[in-house]
């Protein structure tokens, strides 16, 4: 693994060695923030599948290439079940 080494104010440093120690398990600062990094990115996909889904003609074409996609699994190539 390559690592470098980043400039955060030291307030910043401690929140994430709490959230490292307490939140999760003990980890170390990398893999907790590795761990922040993914479930932000998570968020953001949930955010946009709701703004998806907020708008009523986008989340019918989307659920309609769902259907179409649905379809395809089920076309007689070999490795399904």
């Amino acid at each position: 693994m390559t690592s470098t080494t980043i400039k955060v104010e030291t307030s910043v440093r401690d929140d994430l060695a709490r959230v490292a120690a307490e939140d999760l398990g003990g980890v170390t600062l990398n893999t907790a923030l590795t761990h922040l990094l993914t479930e932000h990115r998570k968020a953001a996909v949930l955010a946009a599948y709701a703004r998806l889904e907020a708008d009523a003609s986008a989340w019918t074409d989307y659920e309609s290439e769902l259907d179409e996609w649905d379809g395809l699994a089920g076309d007689g190539l070999g490795g399904g079940q």
